[in-house]
């Protein structure tokens, strides 16, 4: 707890808000929009009351209205989190400050992607859980997103 949210609140601190990492490229679709069904099926169950979804990407901001694009046609939540890399810096730098980021302001569920070298090492040193997608065989890894999901009670109920 921080010490500003200490004074501000003492020990009644609100609770973190819940938040799911999302690598885009070879996670979430392949060939910059064509979509992995296991991830836009898990995604469009979120609650999004409950779970934020935010997308850090190596992509940069040009590619902003093509993936605004593809997240609007799949109805997946979080379009308005998501975290180009800037030009300035390196893609393993920017998911490294964009998980440290975002597992101070949230309780982050998971962080989801294809590469152990950036997405895997971000996680760790946020102390984030990671599930590493087999490109050739996505679905058990959103499998088992989809229960860190669940336990969380993280899903819009039927």
């Amino acid at each position: 707890m921080s010490d500003l949210a200490r004074k501000l609140f003492g020990d009644d601190v609100p609770p973190k808000s819940l938040a799911l990492i999302v690598d885009l490229d070879d996670t979430l679709c392949t060939g910059f929009d064509l979509p992995i069904r296991a991830a836009v099926e898990v995604l469009g169950r979120i609650d999004r009351q409950k779970v934020a979804v935010h997308y850090v990407t190596a992509r940069g901001e040009v590619s902003r209205a093509g993936t605004v694009r593809f997240l609007e046609e799949h109805r997946l939540p979080g379009w308005r989190n998501l975290h180009f890399c800037p030009n300035h810096i390196s893609t393993r730098k920017h998911k490294i400050d964009k998980h440290a980021l975002l597992a101070r302001e949230h309780r982050v569920i998971a962080s989801i992607g294809d590469t152990e070298e950036e997405e895997g090492e971000a996680a760790r040193l946020a102390g984030v859980p990671f599930v590493l997608v087999d490109r050739d065989h996505a679905a058990p890894a959103w499998t088992f997103v989809a229960a860190r999901i669940e336990s969380a009670a993280g899903f819009v109920l039927a």
